[in-house]
């Protein structure tokens, strides 16, 4: 689960919308296909995660959102403690993340 010191792993890519725009005629609007990334795959993880977010967001509403800051505020002191290299507090910062996305996920 934790990358080794000195590993280097690719910086994800987010983004949080609610309401996504349809296509537009035959196809995307600007016929790029931009919305899909590699090979269109829709049922990748990070994907079912966010919608998660969106969709506790919306059914929960405050609740979600302390939730939610607590997830942030868990990656907020992961990346403090990596950044000290304090390997004990990187390791519980890691383990308080998975359980606020737990938190947020779960159905």
């Amino acid at each position: 689960m934790l990358a080794p010191w000195g590993t280097v792993v690719r910086r994800p890519t987010l983004m949080i919308a609610v309401g996504m725009p349809g296509p537009h005629g035959d196809g995307d609007e600007d016929q790029l296909d931009r919305e899909r990334d590699d090979g269109g795959d829709d049922d990748d993880i990070a994907t079912e995660a966010i919608c998660s977010i969106v969709r506790d967001l919306h059914q929960r509403g405050p609740d979600a959102v302390r939730r939610l800051r607590l997830f942030a505020d868990a990656l907020a002191e992961l990346c403090d403690a990596f950044m000290k290299r304090d390997r004990k507090r990187f390791e519980e910062a890691a383990a308080d993340a998975c359980d606020a996305l737990h938190e947020i996920i779960q159905e």
